[in-house]
């Protein structure tokens, strides 16, 4: 074995003594540190800029509650520490999705409908040809009338209602999960958008899923498991502004079709055959849903009662950090999207590339962000190589 491979084994196996996970959480601790020197000579890579980060949980000794941490990004990736609990990743890894119970508070999301109140005249309801739900008639159509209304925006509304849109990017009990299903550097692909049904409006055929029609493989929405973990090409996060209970409508999953090895037939796309698959979960106000786009999935028509008879959910995507989907970060996000953001929310918006090449990484906290740092020397070299005196390929 070559001397350098033998110092990475060796570095790997001290981390495994240096990473514990809590017992008292449904996630494993956050990353704990291991010595940037002691990994970047090892790796013979990129040098870690860390900030401190307080562990949110408890942990049997050594850890004690509160204790500060370096947390920070390495080649190691996910090895570091972020998981699901067996019974969520066996849930995830089932049926391509779970719903992550009271992130918001009822006052959050009370705050959150009357910011969406004020703005319902900017709502853009689908009709004719952009309505999701099939002809007058088919089971997804409704009342064949009643579209779907559609918002957004809401990242760079003002001061005083955006914040808790924003907060979704960043939120301390939805960041493990993003980390653990996308990985360090998690990014948000699509702009945020929010969903509202009224009675007898139209849901939206089927969609999503491993496969094309063909057969082809769907390699933007692809969900992969390797060695014991879950890797989503696109999460879909969507919070829930109303109440849903089973049968009324609204969020539909064919489960376990993220590993289906044949594509999801027309008629069952559109609820025309096979509606025992179908999968309508309760979701609560508040809740966060979290599922990859490699999961077959669509809107039943909404028959509940919701805020006013009016079903309201808010759907972020996010993507790895060195993937892309959505291209609405070209050439920049648009007006406001950014402006009075924290480092923690600007690191979630970054473009896609590697961690490896100074990307700010967020950590645990939602607040805090650390940097993979690149090495001058090479940085230099990519510089006189490729004419670009930022110094990267």
């Amino acid at each position: 074995m070559h001397r350098g491979s033998r110092q990475v084994m060796r570095t790997l196996s001290l981390h495994s003594t240096f990473v514990r996970t809590s017992t008292h959480s449904s996630l494993s601790a956050p990353f704990t540190s291991v010595s940037s020197a002691r990994v970047s000579s090892a790796l013979g890579e990129n040098q870690l800029k860390s900030h401190p980060c307080t562990l949110r949980n408890t942990s049997s000794p050594p850890w004690r509650k509160g204790q500060r941490r370096h947390v920070h990004e390495t080649l190691l990736g996910r090895a570091m520490g972020h998981k699901l609990t067996e019974e969520e990743l066996f849930a995830f890894d089932l049926s391509g999705f779970i719903v992550v119970k009271n992130v918001f508070s009822e006052a959050e999301i009370e705050r959150m409908n009357l910011v969406v109140d004020k703005h319902e005249p900017e709502m853009v309801e689908r009709k004719g040809q952009l309505r999701l739900g099939g002809k007058k008639g088919m089971p997804l159509a409704g009342d064949g009338t009643t579209g779907r209304q559609d918002l957004g925006g809401m990242l760079a509304w003002p001061k005083g209602e955006n914040e808790l849109f924003r907060k979704m990017l960043t939120h301390p009990k939805l960041v493990p999960y993003y980390i653990a299903l996308c990985g360090e550097g998690y990014r948000m692909d699509h702009l945020p958008l929010l969903i509202q049904q009224k009675r007898n409006c139209d849901g939206f055929d089927f969609h999503g899923g491993r496969l094309n029609q063909d057969g082809s493989w769907i390699q933007g929405l692809a969900y992969e498991f390797v060695n014991g973990r879950p890797y989503c090409h696109l999460l879909a996060a969507s919070v829930a502004l109303t109440t849903t209970k089973t049968g009324e409508g609204g969020y539909a999953v064919l489960p376990g079709s993220h590993k289906s090895n044949v594509p999801v037939p027309p008629d069952v796309m559109k609820m025309l055959k096979q509606t025992e698959s179908v999968r309508n979960p309760e979701i609560e106000k508040g809740d966060v849903l979290l599922f990859t786009e490699a999961c077959t999935h669509g809107t039943i028509p909404w028959t509940g009662e919701g805020r006013d008879g009016k079903r309201r959910a808010v759907l972020y995507r996010f993507a790895p950090a060195n993937m892309a989907y959505g291209r609405s970060y070209l050439p920049e996000w648009p007006k406001g999207t950014t402006d009075g953001m924290s480092d923690g929310e600007k690191a979630v918006l970054q473009p896609p590339f590697n961690p490896r090449l100074d990307r700010n990484l967020l950590c645990d906290d939602g607040e805090q962000t650390t940097t993979f740092v690149r090495a001058d020397f090479k940085k230099a070299h990519d510089a006189k190589v490729f004419n670009n005196p930022e110094g990267y390929f």
